[in-house]
């Protein structure tokens, strides 16, 4: 009960700092806005977490939300697809700088952390690293940079064709590779590989910017459609907890279904307020550290204090994070902000 308790204090705080300082936007001129996007990346790093607990560690609580975890990497790769197309439209040469920047923005914070998480394994904690370990890359980066890969490609050859027809090249890619994936690594025995239900986050985002009038209009707030979103989100939900070990249908129809239904739920109930506070939009700068190195602080409590329960455990997991990342972020950021720079001047 105490540990169900302590941890139930995270997503209450997260609430608090969330909501804190929000003000009603009618016309939803910040929805799809850096500090927007900023505000829920913020939210899904934390709820991240809880999904990597050990089984041993874990509670109800943690359970519960970690449940819900896919959803928060659907919206993470939502954003970045959506920001990529946003960022040619803005400025047409974004392209030839493409790669600077990508590569900066997702290697340097990797080697930062693989640097920092060497030393602390090899010294504090007294665990011999391999060497390897220094340029080992997340599952999640490798799947953002072949999407870079694809992006960039299908860019380059714009002068061949439309900004529709390079939509529908990159959905049709993403959409087949997240299937194929599936289909080929299946195993009762076994997790799925390559984030095959995660990644379709990709094609929201680029349908979320291709018809973004629409979906504006949609996701505006109203008791009516939020009730009847919300219940289906609860009717699919429950589907799911039955049905989610059902070959295809189940474990992967019904899975990205009820994520992209989430994500239009959660765009209900925020797409026309302005968030954001120094507190919050501060995780959300950190939120890729956070998401990067959660997974270490974890193990690294775990070798040292191995009596903890699991609510401390996430409690000082999420507040460790945090401050972690904090400072990987202050190391990483200039040097990001240097290359893009860099890339600039050349």
């Amino acid at each position: 009960m105490i540990d169900c308790l302590l941890t139930s204090f995270i997503p209450l705080l997260l609430l608090i700092v969330t909501v804190w300082g929000c003000k009603k936007n009618e016309e939803g001129s910040d929805f799809m806005s850096k500090n927007y996007t900023n505000v829920l990346k913020a939210c899904c790093c934390i709820i991240v977490i809880m999904v990597h607990v050990p089984a041993a560690r874990g509670n109800m609580v943690q359970d519960a939300l970690g449940s819900f975890a896919f959803v928060c990497v659907t919206f993470f790769f939502l954003f970045s697809a959506y920001g990529m197309n946003l960022s040619v439209k803005k400025n047409p040469s974004y392209v030839n700088g493409f790669w600077k920047n990508r590569l900066a923005a997702l290697l340097i914070p990797c080697v930062v952390i693989n640097v920092f998480e060497f030393f602390i394994s090899t010294t504090i904690v007294g665990f011999e690293s391999s060497v390897k370990f220094l340029y080992e890359i997340n599952n999640y980066v490798l799947v953002l940079l072949q999407y870079c890969f694809l992006f960039w490609l299908v860019q380059l050859g714009r002068k061949y064709y439309q900004e529709k027809t390079a939509n529908v090249l990159l959905i049709s890619i993403v959409f087949l590779s997240s299937i194929l994936l599936y289909l080929l690594t299946y195993s009762e025995d076994s997790s799925k590989s390559g984030w095959c239900f995660e990644r379709m986050g990709l094609v929201w985002g680029i349908l979320a910017f291709s018809f973004f009038p629409l979906l504006k209009n949609f996701v505006k707030f109203s008791f009516k459609s939020v009730a009847i979103v919300g219940m289906l989100c609860l009717l699919l939900g429950v589907a799911y907890l039955k049905y989610k070990y059902v070959y295809f249908y189940g474990e992967y129809l019904l899975k990205i279904v009820l994520g992209v239904v989430i994500v239009l739920f959660v765009f209900m109930l925020t797409s026309r307020l302005t968030l954001g506070n120094k507190i919050i939009l501060f995780l959300g700068d950190i939120s890729y550290e956070v998401y990067l190195t959660h997974g270490f602080i974890m193990y690294v409590l775990s070798r040292l204090f191995p009596s903890l329960t699991s609510g401390v455990f996430v409690v000082l997991t999420v507040a460790a994070t945090i401050l972690f990342s904090s400072i990987i972020h202050m190391v990483d950021k200039p040097m990001v902000k240097w290359c893009r720079n860099y890339q600039l001047k050349s």
